[in-house]
């Protein structure tokens, strides 16, 4: 049964509830939780119009709630509680200090070899404006079997574009790349077990709301993914700079799944091989090879061209 948020008025941005949304920074607060955090007008309103069912409250200040009442509208008709705080309280919602520390003092886990923190926390002071506004959602379970389930489901002998990340590191880059799947049209996305977590703040708010528009699935195997498809009839396609095949001038099968690999070492020569397609994107320049999402953008959008041009 699913505890019912504390009504009582927040006063203190030292409270212990404002304290334990500030931890959600953290992938391990996140799952002790089974929440995470929502920042912005934006990716609020995507939350409460298109998966209220994960909407838990929303905090909102005067100001903000005249500037969006229909965030207020929406949360309430979804039956999701509605805070009314003062701006500082939001601030102490997304602030961490210098050492990547939540105000409760726990490490923001998951740090990258260099010291910043991957959610998205910077050398100290408030991590973002999220204009006063911040909502909770309920953390999805994650189901090792659920990307094979989800594959599984789509609908049979009709095309349809996924896009499966493989190893990707940086959730602000996970966010911005479910953004562009989103854009693109895409049935699903599905990140394996080793991709950050989608559900971070960082990865939430690069996504601007579209991880509430279309399947996410998050925990997969690899090599479970590759049958799966291999069984619904979706072409696994990768891009390499050394396929002889060119993006433009390449066949693409009507039902494909682009494979997106780590941001330094893109995917692995096992995975490549596995994959039925590989394609290179040509390059004009004196430019080596392009990062992850721009290479993501240039093969979902010419998917896109080629469906609506009926090609």
């Amino acid at each position: 049964m699913t505890e019912r948020p504390d009504q009582s008025p927040i006063t203190s941005p030292r409270s212990e509830r404002v304290r334990k949304v500030a931890a959600l920074a953290g992938r391990s607060a996140r799952r002790k939780q089974q929440m995470f955090r929502v920042e912005g007008p934006q990716s609020i309103r995507s939350l409460l119009a298109h998966r209220a069912d994960l909407a838990r409250e929303v905090f909102t200040t005067a100001r903000a709630d005249g500037a969006h009442p229909e965030l207020t509208d929406l949360a309430r008709t979804a039956g999701i509680a509605v805070h009314e705080v003062e701006d500082q309280i939001i601030r102490a919602m997304v602030r961490e200090d210098a050492a990547g520390k939540t105000p409760d003092g726990a490490s923001a886990d998951g740090a990258n070899p260099d010291g910043a923190n991957p959610d998205g926390g910077q050398a100290s002071g408030t991590l973002t404006s999220p204009q006063g506004v911040l909502a909770l959602g309920r953390l999805p379970a994650e189901d090792p079997s659920a990307a094979v389930s989800a594959i599984a489901a789509l609908p049979s002998g009709q095309p349809l574009t996924m896009v499966v990340l493989h190893e990707v590191r940086d959730p602000g880059n996970v966010g911005t790349l479910i953004r562009t799947a989103d854009a693109a049209g895409a049935d699903l996305v599905i990140l394996t077990r080793t991709c950050a977590d989608p559900y971070a703040p960082k990865a939430v708010r690069a996504s601007v709301g579209s991880l509430f528009h279309l399947p996410v699935v998050t925990g997969a195997e690899i090599d479970e993914v590759l049958e799966a498809l291999r069984s619904a009839q979706v072409t696994a396609a990768a891009t390499s700079g050394y396929a002889q095949a060119e993006l433009f001038t390449a066949e693409l099968p009507s039902r494909i799944a682009w494979i997106l690999g780590n941001e330094a070492h893109g995917l692995d020569q096992r995975t490549l091989e596995a994959a039925p397609l590989a394609v290179r994107i040509p390059l004009a320049g004196h430019a080596e090879s392009l990062n992850v999402h721009t290479a993501a953008t240039v093969c979902l959008f010419e998917t896109l061209r080629r469906r609506q041009a009926g090609e």
